[in-house]
């Protein structure tokens, strides 16, 4: 009898065992086979980084005095405003959707700048650009607005 058990243990077990195994071996042999070469030389070529990132942790912004573009604003949006306000993600306004605008521009410039510069909901403070100065967020304020009057 006990032998009875011992083999209906087994008979149940086996194929989620069985299953287990594959999914857990599977991804990573077929993986390596995809991924190329498993020698020394490719894989440390795989792993180099195609590009480096600089980031400016000084929190330096432009010079006193600089003047900024006629498209600074426009340059500003492009870069960074755009992951949101192009698509609007999180509730922020499209960029040129005059319905979406509407309340927002009778809170007025200063208002809008003021929103911008310091966070407002879900949009982090100066949209996330800790580098930009207070008149580089205006300009891309006064440029979003311009598209929507």
């Amino acid at each position: 009898m006990e032998n009875l058990k011992r083999t209906n243990l087994r008979q149940y077990l086996s194929p989620p065992l069985g299953l287990l195994f594959a999914c857990l071996f599977t991804p990573a042999v077929v993986l390596a086979e995809l991924s190329g070469s498993l020698e020394e030389d490719a894989i440390t070529k795989r792993l180099t980084p195609d590009a480096q990132v600089n980031i400016d942790t000084s929190g330096a912004s432009a010079p006193a005095g600089a003047t900024l573009s006629a498209d600074a604003g426009k340059k500003r949006y492009e870069y960074t405003c755009k992951m949101c306000h192009g698509t609007g993600v999180a509730g922020a306004p499209k960029l040129g959707d005059k319905a979406l605008w509407q309340n927002r521009l009778a809170e007025g410039l200063d208002t809008l700048v003021q929103h911008a510069i310091h966070g407002y909901k879900a949009m982090p403070p100066k949209g996330g650009c800790a580098t930009c100065s207070d008149e580089e967020i205006r300009k891309t304020v006064e440029f979003m607005i311009s598209q929507v009057k």
